[in-house]
């Protein structure tokens, strides 16, 4: 038989996760993975004074690195079976500003939205970036990262039980560094730079800004590499694999 497309819904997607976090799987998570490297890439945009969302917080992972690190953060979590988690894992941790839902009216001086839009089913997107603007005060900063123009048809596995193929980790959508900062435009965006960057351990937490950077040989601090200093600065870099996106834009006034 010709397998068929799955075709998703948003009570398959909270099934899809939900089942996913009473899994080993959970320590694929992206946050859990490169959420270090993400933090140090993204620390020069960051005030210790302000409050953060991570929009999409899944396991929180994202969340308690940040208020490890000094930062006040709060959780957004669609998924319901997964709030209550939440809630209690980052609990009475300092910095925590608590699990939001759809209803909140907070604004956020950053929301960080990090492999989460290649997830957003169709009939549900424009309500989830419009959503995302309300939660970003006028002129506050919105983070996201994605894959860089990924090749769905290669992330597909087989279910020979239902016949069916889908994306192993439900994305439904792909970006490239021209279609992001278009898309986020139509919500009240402004677009300050887009990186096609790998996070790479090796190639960004050594010039974490908290940290002294690596010396050489002869104890003195190693030259920063120029795409640390564009980075830094918000000019367009390419850093190692550059599988990912990451959107900086700033929050246009209404």
């Amino acid at each position: 038989m010709i397998p068929e497309r799955l075709k998703w819904t948003p009570e398959l997607v909270n099934r899809f996760w939900n089942g996913i976090a009473q899994t080993s799987l959970v320590q694929l998570n992206f946050a859990k993975q490169a959420g270090p490297s993400l933090l140090a890439a993204i620390k020069h945009l960051l005030s210790r004074q302000g409050q953060i969302l991570d929009f999409g917080a899944g396991d929180g992972d994202l969340v308690r690195l940040l208020c490890e690190q000094g930062f006040q953060a709060a959780a957004y979590e669609p998924a319901e079976g997964r709030i209550s988690a939440l809630e209690t894992s980052l609990s009475g941790i300092p910095g925590f500003l608590g699990v939001i839902g759809p209803q909140a009216k907070h604004l956020f001086d950053v929301v960080i939205m990090s492999e989460v839009i290649e997830h957003v089913l169709d009939e549900e997107l424009d309500v989830t970036l419009n959503r995302l603007a309300e939660f970003t005060r006028p002129g506050g900063t919105l983070i996201i990262t994605t894959p860089n123009n990924e090749n769905l048809e290669m992330g597909m596995i087989y279910c020979p039980v239902s016949n069916q193929l889908f994306h192993r980790w439900q994305h439904v959508r792909s970006f490239n560094e021209e279609t992001l900062p278009a898309l986020l435009a139509q919500f009240g965006f402004e677009e300050i730079v887009t990186h096609r960057l790998g996070f790479d351990p090796a190639v960004l937490l050594p010039w974490d800004p908290d940290s002294m950077g690596p010396l050489g040989a002869d104890g003195q601090p190693l030259p920063i590499p120029d795409y640390i200093t564009k980075l830094h600065n918000n000019e367009k870099a390419t850093i190692g694999s550059e599988s990912n996106l990451m959107y900086v834009g700033r929050r246009i006034d209404s």
